[in-house]
């Protein structure tokens, strides 16, 4: 089974990492465990992804800029962990969740290690359709079908997450988000009228399972679902031209 890089900020934050690294022990996959901090020593986090890896974990707190450094440098999978500080650990899941459009990373609860290593997992299996559950009307639906069609990516529309897809999920927060065996990427939706400050907390509340993108950013999560597709360079070229035109 290919690779797995765990990489924290932080020793501090072990008691996150260990767990991680336990529950990819128990499934006997293979990964190697790196602590760099993105502020700190970013040439030694420069060098580490440099490394060829299947799927990236990485964690931090606070600001948490680590995940999405790395994944600015890499076309692979990239699994936030936000490790719980201050605000409950909401200022880390924010950071790590609200990415650009077009960069990637998808987002764990606060201190989910178990959820991040098990859903790192099952990247690692081939999916060989991705599911889109949502309202095709809404902008971020449409937003994540562009990229789809820009990249030749193959998808249908789905009432239900499958075993055997990678799922995206676009979900409003007013009923609970019930939790799934299956691999499935949420994308939150607000309205315009109700995008304040206090709707942050949704995200805190709801995101102890599965992996999240920012809010309304359907692009995103198109874009982490192709490069969980890519896992085996399937579509590498398609990627790269396509972070080429970010630029």
């Amino acid at each position: 089974m290919s690779k797995i890089l765990v990489i924290f900020g932080s020793k501090s934050d072990s008691e996150t990492y260990n767990k991680v690294t336990k529950t990819l022990k128990d499934h006997k996959v293979d990964f190697e465990l790196k602590v760099a901090s993105a502020h700190k020593n970013p040439e030694e986090v420069e060098r580490i992804i440099q490394e060829d890896y299947s799927v990236v974990i990485a964690g931090a707190g606070l600001s948490a800029a680590l995940p999405g450094v790395i994944a600015s440098k890499t076309i692979r999978p990239v699994i936030g962990v936000p490790c719980e500080g201050n605000y409950q650990g909401l200022d880390a899941l924010l950071s790590i969740a609200q990415m650009p459009r077009g960069i990637p990373v998808m987002a764990v609860g606060v201190n989910q290690a178990e959820t991040a290593a098990l859903n790192a997992i099952n990247m690692l299996r081939e999916h060989d359709v991705i599911s889109i559950i949502g309202n095709k009307n809404e902008t971020p639906v449409k937003d994540a079908v562009d990229v789809f069609s820009k990249m030749n990516i193959q998808y249908k529309y789905a009432s239900e997450a499958s075993q055997t897809s990678l799922n995206i999920e676009f979900v409003y927060f007013d009923e609970p988000v019930e939790k799934k065996e299956q691999l499935v990427i949420y994308c939150p939706l607000l309205l315009r009228e109700d995008d304040k400050a206090e709707a942050a907390l949704n995200l805190l509340k709801h995101s102890n399972h599965g992996l999240w993108v920012g809010l309304n950013n359907g692009v995103n999560a198109a874009v982490a679902a192709v490069e969980i597709m890519n896992i085996k360079n399937k579509y590498e070229q398609n990627l790269l031209e396509y972070r080429k035109e970010l630029r």
